[in-house]
């Protein structure tokens, strides 16, 4: 066995990834709880981008080697990454046990407890830190933070003013200014933002700092209701986005199109035939556009007694895409079948492997709200008939300018230019509408503007699709304390959030070439 270790640890060593997987796996067989060959095995996962996967197993190692300091700080870096925050405080715990005086990991450590939402232990902590550092503009702004989360909004609007004047370059800080200083004279941002916009006619600025700041200013404006000052710096920010990623909508054209072609009539007839998955409990995808009311939905069914939230995972992307090209290219329908509920097994899998680790009585529902999931709703519909599919919608104008106006980064590489946005976008409902043609009554449709005009009946109707109850607190979603990490959350914690319904109506001007584009059809198939 031992010398097994050393070959797999040697290919490892040598970027074999693969190799080493397989005899790592291999080992674990052998000796299940052993903490350094799972160490090694999530570090290949890591590696190989199914960090994910690794979690489970670093939680194994970790448990048997708690004072292993270099694998925990490993495992905090992947959990925070992933947004995996329970992880992360729990490792976190372990390395101030050892260093209890280390300033930088108790900030960090705050950051998580605000991130999971244990606001109370985190404005005690950070309070304590305060006493030591009185200037540090990161705790300053984290006791803002809690303060906005606890409903004490105006003192957490001067401890975020207070940030700022201990670091004016905190571009986050003056964006939580913005967000919650609603109706608030703001004369320090008045001081501030001219000083930005000096920063971004000046030469020499690297390319982030100007992508970052332009966004910013371009809120402000905004806020302050200068549609054409905040669209120019709206549009610098996303000019310099665009150059980062590729996309040609041509192969996006591609790409659905195959997708569309793969649910054909003999795979869904091999869909049926399978047996059913047996996990014990039903999925949410809660799916759609980004800035469709996702989060929106989420909150709402998460508020629920048997409901549990497990956010924007990447987990079914990642195991579909290791089934991909058998779903997508086999002559055979049956193998194709196989392989997408194959992959739906390891999800289920997966999630609940973390749910456990987590130390979750496991809900007997629970939410998965990656807007892209869309692109796989065809394949949830025909291979786990046992799950809800719920499709938010919005006014696509409306949606479109929303996701322009964030500083998203990556899979969002279609929404920097107007009109690739709309012509995406257009792919996008097309392929919508095929699904729901193909699996008529499978996928519910969550209307953002039906939600906002009548919210009671709205959402009576959306827990009845999920075969849940009424509970009052669904109702009362806003005082949910669950973490929320997506652009929404100042919206969640608010009753109906009313005021994106026209959001674009000030900038219809320079929205031009999305309204032309969404009027057309223009990028379809």
């Amino acid at each position: 066995m031992q010398e097994q270790f050393n070959r797999a640890s040697q290919l490892h060593q040598q970027g074999k990834y693969r190799e080493a997987e397989a005899l790592y796996r291999s080992l674990t067989s052998l000796e299940p709880e052993n903490p350094i060959v799972n160490a090694r095995l999530a570090m290949v996962l890591v590696q190989t981008k199914r960090a994910r996967e690794a979690l489970p197993l670093f939680a194994l190692a970790i448990d048997n080697m708690p004072q292993d300091t270099a694998l925990i700080k490993q495992a905090v870096n992947v959990a925070s990454q992933l947004g995996e925050n329970v992880f992360a405080e729990k490792w976190v715990r372990l390395l101030l046990e050892e260093s209890p005086d280390d300033m930088a990991l108790s900030a960090q450590y705050v950051g998580i407890l605000i991130a999971v939402h244990k606001e109370e232990a985190a404005l005690a902590l950070v309070n304590a830190l305060l006493k030591k550092q009185p200037q540090n503009a990161q705790l300053l702004n984290f006791k803002g933070m809690c303060l906005s989360r606890l409903s004490e909004g105006d003192k957490a609007y001067r401890y975020f003013e207070k940030a700022l004047r201990a670091n004016p370059g905190q571009v986050g800080v003056v964006r939580n200014l913005i967000v919650h200083g609603k109706g608030k004279k703001q004369a320090l941002l008045e001081e501030i933002v001219p000083q930005y916009e000096q920063r971004l006619r000046q030469r020499g600025l690297n390319e982030d700092a100007k992508m970052n700041i332009a966004y910013v200013v371009s809120m402000y404006y905004d806020r302050k209701g200068d549609a054409e000052k905040s669209f120019k710096y709206l549009q610098m920010g996303n000019t310099i986005n665009r150059s980062r990623y590729h996309y040609a909508h041509s192969e996006m054209q591609d790409v659905f199109s195959k997708i569309i072609e793969a649910l054909s009539g003999p795979f869904l007839g091999a869909c049926e035939s399978l047996p059913k998955v047996k996990d014990g409990a039903a999925p949410i995808f809660i799916l759609g556009m980004p800035r469709s009311g996702t989060t929106l939905v989420e909150q709402i069914l998460s508020s629920h007694s048997r409901v549990g939230a497990e956010g924007e995972l990447q987990v079914l992307s990642e195991c579909f895409q290791r089934e991909t090209e058998v779903v997508m290219s086999s002559a055979d329908a049956g193998v194709r079948a196989e392989a997408a509920q194959r992959a739906f097994v390891n999800y289920l899998s997966q999630v609940r492997a973390m749910q456990a680790q987590r130390g979750n009585n496991l809900p007997e529902f629970f939410t998965d709200k990656m807007p892209y999931n869309y692109m796989m709703a065809g394949f949830i519909a025909a291979a786990l008939p046992e799950a809800k599919i719920i499709h938010c919608t919005r006014d696509p104008l409306e949606t479109c300018f929303s996701i322009y106006k964030q500083n998203f980064a990556g899979t969002h590489s279609y929404k920097n230019e107007l009109r690739e946005l709309g012509m995406y976008y257009n792919l996008y409902e097309q392929l919508m509408a095929t699904l729901v043609d193909t699996f008529p009554g499978r996928i519910y449709d969550a209307n953002y503007e039906r939600m906002v005009s009548d919210s009671e009946s709205e959402i009576q109707r959306l827990l009845d699709y999920c075969d849940l109850e009424m509970e009052s607190a669904c109702l009362m979603f806003h005082k949910n304390k669950r973490a929320v990490r997506t652009a929404s959350i100042a919206q969640v914690r608010q009753p109906i959030y009313k005021d994106a319904v026209k959001a674009s109506k000030p900038f219809e001007k320079q929205l031009a070439p999305l309204i032309d584009v969404l009027k057309s059809g223009e990028g379809r198939l």
